[in-house]
C-alpha cells in the first residue's frame, strides 16, 4: 500500500489499515522513527473506551446504591458536616491541620 504527503504534511491511512485498525476519526496515533529511519504508526489505547467503562462502572454503582440514603435522619450536608469534623480531629491527632 502507498499513501502520499499532502502539502500540509498530512498523509491519509487507506481504509483497509483503518478498518483492521478500528480506527476512527479523532483516534490518537503514536508516531515514531526506527533507527533504521522508518516511520511507525501505532495505535493508541482509546481514551473513549476507557472513559466508558468507567462511566459504566459508575452508573453499576449508582445503580446498587439507589435508594439506601431513604432512611437517613441527617441531611446530606449534615452528614458531610459530620464527617469533615471526624476527619479535622484526625488530622489534628496526626498533626496534619
Amino acid at each position: 500500500m502507498e499513501t502520499h504527503i499532502s502539502s500540509k504534511g498530512q498523509i491519509t491511512l487507506p481504509v483497509a489499515v483503518r478498518r483492521k485498525l478500528r480506527l476512527k476519526t479523532g483516534d490518537v496515533l503514536a508516531v515514531r522513527v526506527t533507527p533504521e529511519g522508518k516511520v511507525v504508526l501505532e495505535a493508541k489505547e482509546k481514551a473513549g473506551k476507557e472513559e466508558g467503562k468507567e462511566a459504566e462502572a459508575a452508573l453499576n454503582i449508582l445503580r446498587e446504591t439507589a435508594g439506601l440514603w431513604k432512611e437517613m435522619r441527617e441531611s446530606g450536608t449534615a452528614f458531610t458536616r459530620r464527617l469533615r469534623r471526624k476527619d479535622n480531629k484526625r488530622w489534628k491527632g496526626l498533626g496534619l491541620e
